[in-house]
């Protein structure tokens, strides 16, 4: 297997964080970074040295995923999942951990690899990890923020960064994105903005694609009324069995399928290239799952020029574009939210700033909706959101600090992101002590 430039970068990256203290470790890599062949590289360099050591998930898809490249690497493994026999003398194991939360008997590991590991701070987790007590962790991810907020320095204890969405695009390795947005100050509240269906024939008509919907009933009536009109189209859940699940992937993969509309899945978990429309149905203020979503449909394909977003719920609005790049940390931000004492919400009829639970605005009388499980449909047209990301310049003037510099040299490609922080804060601190420091006082 032939590891790609920022993949061996990565590992050394890695194997440096390793060898200045850090236990736990997370590699924070975009979609099409190629994490899990990263991982397989890491396993089999630890097995070579002697290491045991389990890949953990939550998804049968990841864990099969990575199964056929530990075969194809030829790794031998032995697998912690249902129906599985215990070959717990192998010293690679590949561990769903609902599985493994119910066993008793269970063997030991240096290092696990933790992949999705912004989960990895939920009970059954922390649960696992404290019976096992494995020398090391490395956790995977391409969003290191929970849902909730809470921060991962419960578990891990340094952030290993990689590379941006937007320089994989510009690389060829990911396709590029055009978001049609909700334009003219809508797609603030809790409404979808726009006739769905007409916005999928005007924009997407001939594409292979994806519906996130809020609802079963929801997904069900959008797959109901895609077919009416002739497309090949179907709903799917969390809770569909897994014949209809496996149906779904390879439907769209094949081209059996024009679209599928689906609540609670897709969100990881699933590689699905020839996915090259999105449309959001759904309102979400989750970051990784709008940053996740978005990139089940920005991998490469042959035929395939790039991805059309539509995002009828003005999630782009509160989150962000997909290549924009999240000041990513350990942290969380649940005690920031705590700590904004007064949340406030923009009226989108005459922009006035409110305190956050108004309902009526008392400059122009709107009404602001209520969310709730049934998404409203309101008129209006997407339109198309020309991204212009800060230059370089511009990055690096507003930027505070050493590790925030060191971020951008990341995102940059730069072979040492480190030493040029390190320079352009030494040139920063030069000219500010020449700025402060006194005239020389004029001879007499």
């Amino acid at each position: 297997m032939q590891l790609r430039p920022r993949q061996k970068q990565a590992i050394a990256d890695l194997q440096q964080a390793y060898r200045t203290g850090a236990r736990a470790p997370v590699l924070v890599a975009p979609t099409g970074f190629g994490k899990t062949a990263t991982a397989v590289e890491i396993v089999r360099m630890a097995l070579a040295r002697g290491r045991s050591v389990w890949f953990l998930a939550h998804l049968e898809e990841i864990l099969a995923d990575t199964a056929g490249r530990l075969e194809a690497a030829g790794i031998p493994f032995g697998r912690i999942q249902p129906g599985c026999d215990r070959a717990y003398r192998r010293q690679v194991q590949v561990v769903s951990v609902w599985t493994a939360a119910v066993r008793d008997d269970l063997p030991s590991a240096d290092l696990i690899v933790i992949d999705e590991c912004h989960l990895a701070i939920a009970p059954t987790y922390l649960q696992l990890i404290e019976r096992v007590r494995p020398r090391h962790l490395l956790g995977l991810t391409g969003t290191p923020q929970r849902r909730d907020g809470q921060p991962l320095s419960r578990v891990f204890d340094r952030l290993v960064l990689t590379c941006s969405t937007a320089e994989l695009v510009a690389e060829g390795l990911l396709s590029s994105v055009r978001l049609f947005r909700p334009g003219g100050g809508q797609g603030m509240e809790s409404a979808l903005v726009g006739d769905a269906l007409e916005h999928w024939v005007a924009r997407c008509d001939g594409r292979r694609g994806v519906l996130f919907c809020t609802n079963v009933r929801q997904a069900q009536a959008v797959a109901d009324e895609w077919r009416q009109v002739g497309y090949r189209a179907m709903a799917v859940s969390g809770t569909s069995p897994k014949a209809e699940r496996r149906e779904a992937v390879e439907g769209l993969r094949s081209g059996r399928l024009d679209a599928v509309a689906c609540v609670d899945l897709w969100i990881a978990g699933v590689d699905i290239p020839e996915i090259s429309a999105i449309s959001w149905l759904r309102r979400t203020t989750s970051l990784v799952s709008w940053r996740q979503g978005n990139g089940r449909g920005m991998r490469t394909a042959d035929g395939k020029t790039d991805l059309v977003i539509l995002d009828h719920a003005g999630n782009r609005h509160r989150l962000g574009h997909p290549l924009d790049e999240p000041d990513w940390s350990l942290e969380g931000w649940a005690e920031k939210r705590e700590q904004k004492r007064f949340p406030i919400r923009e009226c989108p009829s005459c922009f006035v700033c409110l305190p956050g639970g108004t309902r009526v605005c008392p400059e122009c009388g709107h009404e602001f909706m209520v969310w709730s499980r049934e998404p409203r449909q309101v008129d209006g047209e997407l339109v198309e959101d020309v991204r212009r990301g800060p230059t370089f310049a511009e990055e690096r003037s507003a930027a505070q600090g050493l590790e925030e510099l060191i971020r951008i040299g990341y995102r940059r490609g730069m072979a040492n992101p480190r030493g040029w922080a390190k320079n352009v804060l030494h040139a920063r601190l030069k000219r500010l002590a020449q700025r402060q420091k006194p005239p020389t006082p004029a001879r007499e």
